[in-house]
């Protein structure tokens, strides 16, 4: 419905935006604490969770990031595979991922970030192309259902089990954390990052407002998994909308869409991922770099070990809003919320209390969401 999932959004975005914030101001004690004691700086996330709670504190900060990095991987993966397939309409989407996965493990042997980061700018053109087709495709096909007699939209959700999922997945939209500290680091200006991460967290909110209230007055309840689906067919009528597959639906076909916005997602994940992959063998190395020395044979065999576990979850579980929300409800809220909040209350001691009542609401809604998303998620996986 409208009303919740506009809510949901919001409460994801100001919770990350609390949790950004109290990490930030434990780095900046850390940092304070690391100049009194003549001690190195704390630059990463994991650092900065040794700092706060020890060698096992790294440890399991590395492993969550590194699940919910090579998830949305193994969700990028699916996506690769599913365009591929819509764009040539020949071979099985699990065949073009086995296609695909040499390109993978090629990207992945890069020694550094220096080529794809010149083409990261093309990737975000590509994002905003897709959210403003999106918008605009919408409004326009809202004039599909205007004439039925039938309503096809809600303010609120016929059903609150997908609840927790939703919510995990919003928090997955909104996560940077990791970023937070290597951020800080290069700023001129650290003092500042609070109006750069309310500048940046608002700007992507509105976008994923406009995408997600368009995408739904446009298609209301008919809308497809897989939204350029709805883009390139419309239904005929209401019946039609709602007992047909969109495949057989007898309205306006628009295919041009269906090619144009698969090409643009194209170069967005594949421009997307091997950065995420690339920031988890960083991990790697940087936790034990006796054993994975850049350039060395233990190296590669690591990152074509990794390529092959995501390529191997995207074959069993093909759908990208599965695999995503199944590792953003597994891992999204403990690296977005519970850590960082769990970090800055060692780090920075007691707060006020209203504050602490506020960091408790929203680790009882991050854990809340893990259990119910990966419910939802789990039976999703089943029925795939």
């Amino acid at each position: 419905g409208f009303v919740l999932a506009a809510l949901l959004l919001v409460i994801s975005g100001l919770a990350v935006q609390e949790s950004s914030i109290q990490l930030w101001k434990a780095l900046m004690a850390a940092n304070v604490n690391a100049n009194d004691e003549k001690s190195a700086k704390v630059t990463t996330y994991e650092a900065l969770a040794e700092t706060a709670l020890g060698l096992w504190g790294r440890i399991f900060t590395v492993a969550v990031v590194n699940i919910f990095l090579l998830g949305v991987c193994s969700a990028y993966a699916a996506l690769i595979g599913m365009q591929l397939h819509k764009l040539t309409g020949i071979f099985d989407q699990r065949i073009w991922l086995l296609i695909a996965s040499p390109i993978f493990v090629i990207l992945a042997l890069l020694p550094n970030l220096s080529v794809l980061s010149k083409f990261v700018p093309l990737g975000m053109l590509a994002a905003c192309l897709m959210a403003a087709m999106v918008v605009w495709r919408a409004l326009e096909d809202a004039g599909t259902w205007r004439s039925w007699d039938q309503d096809v939209h809600h303010l609120w959700p016929t059903s609150f089990a997908p609840l927790g999922s939703a919510l995990a997945t919003c928090v997955g939209a909104f996560t940077l954390i990791p970023m937070v500290p290597p951020i800080v680091r290069d700023m001129s200006k650290p003092e500042s990052f609070s109006w750069a991460l309310n500048a940046a967290l608002l700007t992507c909110g509105i976008l994923y407002l406009g995408v997600m209230l368009c995408g739904y007055y446009g298609y209301g309840s008919f809308i497809s998994e897989d939204i350029v689906e709805s883009m390139s067919r419309s239904p005929n009528s209401w019946e039609e909308a709602m007992s047909q597959p969109i495949a057989d639906w007898t309205g306006v076909q628009r295919l041009w869409i269906r090619v144009f916005m698969s090409i643009l997602i194209l170069v967005n994940i594949t421009l997307s991922m091997p950065l995420l992959a690339m920031a988890v063998f960083y991990s790697i190395e940087s936790f034990d770099s006796n054993y994975v020395v850049p350039g060395s044979w233990s190296n590669w065999i690591m990152r074509t070990g990794i390529i092959a576990g995501i390529v191997a979850v995207a074959w069993a579980v093909p759908r990208f809003t599965v695999v995503f929300g199944f590792f953003s409800s597994l891992a999204a809220p403990c690296v977005s919320l519970i850590l960082p909040l769990v970090i800055a209350g060692c780090v920075l001691g007691k707060a006020k209390c209203w504050r602490r009542t506020y960091h408790g609401v929203l680790v009882l809604i991050a854990v809340s969401s893990m259990f119910s998303g990966m419910y939802t998620s789990v039976m999703d996986v089943a029925k795939s």
